[in-house]
């Protein structure tokens, strides 16, 4: 192995990989590579994730392909593909560079009736970070998998991991051609298996919580074993149970308020009343329109001298407790301020104008925004740029809500809590080095409501936990509880009065302040393959510890969950003991390791937990 890549990997796992005790017992030692050869786990994008439509009805013999890029240096060792009904004959994969020159190819042997299907190529090709690759494979009766509008608003991102998808393509003919035309921006689900190279984190701006330094306010998150978990949209003056919400939802291990749309309007004691409980608040700021009347449908907000500067309001009403203001409600779907469903994208200039207001009047805290499933998941209103990413410049938090399990508007087979995993991906993607805040539903939310034709109904406690665990594993770095019920609208502090609710929610911000430490690190790569529902981790160290963290969640198959067997694949053949967090010992040998999860079950997996 080479010199820097041993040290990179000792100081990211807190392991001297070199001189690690061997552990007794016929564990085999670990094997050093050969400068070059693979140190991490074969990853893919798009594990065991299915497409809506398995079969589309085309039935002529087309090359599709998928364009793709990577963060770590590694080795291409073959091409897979999602198989449906009707999508016979012999399929051939293969693998281009940017200019359609093809570097290898190979015919998949042994495929099973429908799923995922793989093959090797006879020697693997090496990739290089940055650049884009094609990947594809001939269907010669056609009847492939196809998602149109899937690239609509840029990458799609299904986990964490090196790789990326940036775009479809597709070739007609009956041998294999490079797939340079495209249709509708689908995803024909094409994807590699990736060998990484270089055992480094594999995200390149990876979110510290040194970030915080930035501003006075926002001290309070510097600490890397803490983390910000946030309900939006409550007023924590109003009584409850003998004292007031700031202190109930205090108990529930909630920090900090998020949406405090009156202020600084009105003087009614929210902010003094969330510093008495402890509570940071994260309120709404008053920016003004650079653009006056905007595009049509949008609001003007002219700028005014008639209101004090935020900066004198925060000294007014208790500086301490402010850390930051909230600046818009999903302006990747709704004009302006996500308060005309339906009118389309905020342009993201405006946007930018609006945080610049805002930081011209306080630039010592951090401006929040809460954008929606544009950048959740790349759906795009009318007006929506083609990368979203331009939207999360304006942000110095970014916040995401998508109700994945519950959600009205979603064809049933795309709900889950595995949604929540994709969701926090791409936000992570789309804002390198800046923290994520992922929304989190309640079992009150749909609770008593009528099930829509898409199966809209009550998300379960053990859900809400795995979608919390799913968020966190893929970079989330704050949890924010959607506390209102969609039933009763009147009812904003649902989930406190709820006791389901409030129990899962005291769980979940548990689970989350125990292994802050691990989500406040960077992430590096760790394989996951299995049977039964698929699971999702992350391989992270902290406070000279070593850890895989875990989740079982969910599938079009299994759309309520269900036990699982996953292997993992550590880095550079790490062997040794692993402590569980159900007190458990296990061993990897040779860099892998079994274990088994109950529906939407969280591990943990201290290494070298003797």
């Amino acid at each position: 192995m080479h010199t820097r890549t041993r040290t990179l990997l000792a100081a990211l796992l807190g392991l001297a990989l070199a001189t690690l005790p061997a552990c007794t017992g016929s564990s085999p030692k670990p094997v050093v590579p050969s400068p070059g050869d693979p140190v991490g786990p074969t990853t893919t994008m798009f594990g065991a994730a299915e497409p809506a439509t398995t079969s589309f009805s085309d039935p002529a013999a087309t090359t599709l392909g998928v364009r793709l890029t990577s963060t770590l240096p590694g080795l291409v060792t073959g091409v897979r593909f999602y198989k449906g009904p009707g999508n016979t004959g012999t399929h051939i994969g293969a693998l281009w560079d940017s200019q359609g020159r093809q570097l290898a190819q190979a015919t998949f042997e042994k495929e099973t009736e429908v799923g995922w299907q793989q093959v090797e190529f006879a020697k693997p090709v090496r990739i290089a970070p940055g650049a884009t690759y094609t990947a594809g494979y001939l269907a010669p009766s056609g009847h492939y998998a196809a998602a149109p509008n899937a690239f609509d608003g840029g990458p799609v991102v299904t986990g964490s991991g090196p790789l990326t998808a940036v775009g479809g393509g597709f070739a007609g003919g009956s041998t294999p051609a490079f797939p340079a035309q495209s249709h509708e921006n689908t995803d024909y689900y094409v994807d590699v298996a990736f060998a990484p190279t270089d055992a480094g984190s594999y995200v390149p701006d990876a979110f510290t919580t040194a970030y915080w330094s930035k501003w006075p306010a926002t001290a309070r998150w510097k600490d890397s074993s803490k983390l910000p978990i946030g309900v939006w949209m409550q007023d924590p003056t109003t009584p409850f149970d003998g004292s007031d919400e700031a202190h109930a939802f205090a108990a529930l291990g909630v920090n900090t308020l998020v949406g405090l749309w009156d202020w600084p309007k009105e003087e009614h004691g929210q902010v003094r009343a969330a510093a008495a409980a402890g509570l940071a608040v994260i309120a709404g700021g008053k920016a003004c329109d650079p653009t006056p009347g905007g595009p049509s449908g949008a609001a003007a907000w002219p700028c005014t001298t008639a209101d004090l500067p935020l900066a004198a309001q925060a000294a007014k009403l208790g500086a301490d407790s402010l850390a930051g203001y909230q600046l818009a409600d999903e302006p990747d779907m709704n004009v302006p301020n996500g308060t005309a469903t339906g009118a389309g994208c905020m342009p993201p200039e405006k946007l930018d104008g609006f945080a610049k207001s805002l930081r011209q009047q306080d630039a010592s805290r951090p401006v929040l925004v809460n954008f929606g499933s544009g950048v959740a998941g790349g759906a795009r209103s009318p007006g929506c740029p083609t990368d979203f990413g331009a939207y999360t410049r304006a942000a110095d938090i970014v916040s995401v809500d998508f109700y994945g399990i519950t959600d009205p508007s979603s064809p049933a087979r795309t709900k889950g809590v595995r949604t929540y995993a994709a969701t926090a991906a791409r936000a992570r993607q789309l804002a390198p080095g800046k923290p994520v805040w992922a929304f989190l539903e309640t079992p009150v939310q749909m609770q008593g409501a009528s099930l829509s034709p898409s199966g809209a109904k009550a998300a379960s406690p053990a859900q809400v936990r795995a979608a919390a665990w799913a968020a966190l594993v893929n970079g989330a770095t704050g949890l924010n509880w959607f506390c209102h019920s969609f039933v009763a609208q009147s009812q904003v502090d649902a989930c406190l009065r709820d006791s389901t609710s409030a129990a899962a929610i005291r769980k979940v911000n548990a689970d989350a302040q125990a292994y802050a430490a691990y989500w406040n690190a960077p992430p590096l790569l760790v394989g996951v393959a299995g049977q039964g529902a698929p699971v999702t981790a992350t391989l992270r160290t902290a406070a000279g510890r070593t850890a895989v963290l875990a989740v079982a969640t969910d599938s079009p198959e299994l759309p309520e969950g269900g036990p699982a067997t996953a292997t993992f694949t550590l880095p550079d053949h790490w062997t040794g003991k692993i402590r569980t967090d159900d007190g458990r010992t296990l061993t990897a040998a040779n860099g892998t390791f079994t274990d088994h999860f109950d529906a939407y079950q969280p591990h943990v997996y201290t290494l070298n937990g003797h």
